[in-house]
């Protein structure tokens, strides 16, 4: 059996979906299972919802309610076989009037949030089951939260994979077995007391990648709108060019670093079982896409051994002097013991002998974190800044790579600069408005501007 995993682009439409049912028809043979995102906007659109609520706008809230429900009423309008999903969308978002009425003039607490957001998926995956059903392929609706059973960390909850093995094969395998092709989705999951989740955005990816190990998949095929993973972001750089192979390393160093192509935590759950991923365009399905794999072999893109230059907008930078911290044990340990309070996530780290500059993406819980830094030191933040990575095989035993990087890189100041230990990318920090053109005049530098 195979995973087929749609994101919202690939189900943004009617359009679209006529294209996702006719992908999936092709594979019935190989006994595909399908995970779709949301309609693209709608999770936006749902957790825009929370403010009309705080403010206990009625007419607000009955406004953007009704939009999100035409929106998939106008989609299931051209679809034979989707309108009775309608009715359930209708009927659950009556429901979610109510709940949400019933909250005015207060913040939706997390676990809320989660529930709000999750009913996109729940939504278009009904949609799709329908519209497959009345194309003439047999599917079958099946509701991932009794599957995807994560702790109670909302927003960004995890999944507990041996429960979540188990129910797969108990629940998703006999429809497999009866020839019927699931349609479930990503991005949600439930508390073993049944309360909704979120796995984060981007979600989507990981559930598929769940999915395909705890079902022993062939493979597992992501369908976005680029055609694979690239030289760089073709609405960036006309000329990124495609790559044919990537390893797993690569992919998520990419990934983490703003190639939105996969979520970061893609890999993981098929490395063990080396289970092969494919990045594919849904609106190219000709293609052949990148093929994600541990044996991957390896092109050179160039004339160097740089293969990919990917970029994060929307980064702070903060940095932290302290000279006590020269030739002093336990000074990281207490800084770090900050962001992990504050469940604040760090990308990147440069650290000298009385400073450390760091990079988070996440602002939600920014002030507490510098009012417990400046405990330890002085702290400085710079907002408005973007990372640039340069991913490639052995960057670290190439004689001269960084100073060509860095040649190409100006007129454009580097903040912060840092190298993994991997040895596969050099990531560096620029100014956000800078960004887009450094990372054309790195791919002309390493792939020529055609």
């Amino acid at each position: 059996m195979i995973v087929c995993k749609f994101g919202g682009t690939s189900v943004a439409d009617a359009a679209a979906i006529r294209r996702l049912i006719a992908i999936v028809a092709a594979r019935a043979g190989e006994r595909p299972l399908v995970v779709v995102s949301a309609l693209a906007g709608i999770t936006d659109g749902l957790l825009g919802l929370a403010a009309p609520v705080h403010a206990g706008d009625a007419e607000a809230l009955d406004g953007a309610i009704d939009a999100l429900v035409r929106r998939h009423e106008s989609v299931a309008g051209v679809l034979p076989g989707a309108e009775p999903a309608v009715e359930t969308v209708r009927a659950d978002a009556e429901s979610l009037r109510s709940s949400l009425s019933a909250a005015f003039g207060r913040r939706l607490r997390p676990a809320e949030m989660d529930a709000l957001a999750g009913h996109g998926e729940l939504w278009s995956s009904r949609l799709v089951a329908g519209a497959m059903h009345g194309a003439g392929v047999p599917s079958a609706w099946a509701d991932i939260r009794p599957i995807m059973v994560t702790d109670d960390r909302f927003g960004r909850a995890t999944p507990y994979v041996q429960v979540l093995n188990n129910r797969a094969r108990e629940c998703l395998r006999p429809l497999l077995e009866d020839e019927l092709i699931p349609v479930t989705q990503g991005f949600i999951g439930a508390t073993a007391d049944g309360v909704p989740t979120t796995l984060g955005r981007g979600g989507s990816d990981f559930t598929a990648a769940l999915l395909g190990a705890a079902l022993g998949a062939a493979r597992v095929e992501i369908w976005t709108d680029v055609d694979g993973l690239m030289t760089a972001d073709p609405r960036i750089v006309p000329g990124a060019r495609t790559l044919s192979a990537a390893g797993y390393e690569e992919a998520a160093e990419l990934a983490t670093f703003g190639a939105k192509v996969l979520h970061p935590a893609t890999a993981m759950p098929l490395v063990r079982a080396g289970i092969p991923i494919v990045v594919l365009n849904s609106t190219r399905p000709e293609l052949r896409g990148t093929t994600i794999e541990p044996a991957a072999e390896l092109e050179r893109m160039g004339d160097s051994p740089i293969r990919s230059i990917s970029w994060k907008r929307g980064i702070t930078v903060i940095n932290v002097r302290a000279p006590r911290m020269l030739g002093e044990y336990g000074f990281l340990r207490a800084m770090f013991e900050v962001f992990e309070r504050h469940e604040v996530v760090v990308d990147v780290l440069a650290s000298g002998e009385v400073s450390v500059s760091l990079t988070v993406e996440d602002r939600s819980r920014l002030d507490p974190v510098v009012r417990e830094l400046s405990e330890l030191g002085e702290v400085r933040t710079d907002d408005g800044r973007a990372i640039v990575s340069v991913v490639g095989i052995g960057l670290r035993g190439t004689p001269g790579l960084a100073s060509r990087i860095f040649r190409a890189v100006q007129p454009a100041n580097v903040e912060v600069i840092s190298q993994g230990a991997s040895a596969i990318n050099m990531t560096f920090v620029v100014r956000e408005d800078d960004g887009p053109d450094v990372v054309r005049r790195l791919h002309d530098e390493f792939f020529g501007a055609g």
